[in-house]
């Protein structure tokens, strides 16, 4: 595992098919409002943002599990010494699981510079044959490489962040949180269960509000009404790591 990023895959939601790929939450989210909490690298202990409405799961996760909250600060910790697109792109491609065919970027975390989103990027154009996907509050970014990114680069903006201005000024398929099936229907969105809207990336969506929420909040008194009814999430993980090749940039 040594220079190499760490890949999980599937999940209760996912499929075992998709490979996931994981940051620090809060910590690389730097658009992020609504949801913000960052969980402390050697404790664990949350800290939730100003204006949260309801605690990002993947924090939640990593304040319970120190070997996941490990995972993701080495894979950030390995990209910034990359330093450049190159350097992470290469870094990112080499890692990737051997026979993928889906990657889902950023269970938990975003695009936390410029360099590194140009790094997916262009790691995405050199492997046309894998879908790669996520969701991202660094609207900015996708607006301002929408005209050169390749088609299977699919990302999908998450509303509840500093830039969602941008959605409805540029148009963007976007996915919000709701609190239940209710809200969503009255917002004429359906859910996406299982990540085959964001997959598609083709029209606007809802989430169903997942993970441990504060108490006495109204986010903690759905989230307690919705767990009865879905239960919890339980993670599956395999590696397999290709040989290291480097790539032929698309954007620098």
């Amino acid at each position: 595992m040594k220079n190499k990023l760490f890949f999980g895959s599937g999940n209760a939601k996912l499929s075992e098919y998709i490979s996931t790929f994981s940051l620090p939450a809060g910590w690389t989210c730097p658009s992020a409002n609504e949801c913000l909490c960052k969980s402390n690298r050697q404790t664990g202990i949350l800290k939730d943002g100003p204006e949260l409405k309801f605690r990002c799961f993947a924090a939640s996760q990593e304040a319970l599990f120190t070997t996941v909250r490990n995972a993701r600060w080495n894979n950030l910790e390995s990209l910034k010494a990359a330093k450049t697109v190159q350097g992470m792109a290469d870094l990112i491609h080499n890692s990737l699981p051997m026979g993928v065919s889906k990657v889902r970027i950023h269970v938990s975390g975003d695009f936390f510079s410029e360099t590194y989103f140009k790094a997916w990027l262009n790691v995405a154009a050199a492997n046309p044959a894998v879908v790669f996907y996520g969701y991202t509050k660094q609207l900015q970014f996708m607006v301002k490489y929408r005209d050169v990114m390749p088609a299977n680069f699919r990302l999908v903006a998450s509303k509840g962040g500093m830039q969602d201005k941008l959605i409805g000024n540029y148009k963007l398929v976007s996915a919000e949180v709701v609190f239940s099936t209710e809200e969503a229907r009255r917002k004429g969105l359906e859910i996406d269960h299982d990540d085959s809207h964001a997959i598609a990336a083709t029209k606007s969506f809802a989430l169903l509000l997942h993970g441990t929420q504060p108490k006495d909040t109204v986010a903690g008194d759905a989230w307690a009404v919705i767990k009865r009814l879905i239960g919890g999430y339980n993670a599956k993980k395999k590696n397999m790591l290709r040989t290291a090749k480097p790539i032929e940039l698309v954007v620098a």
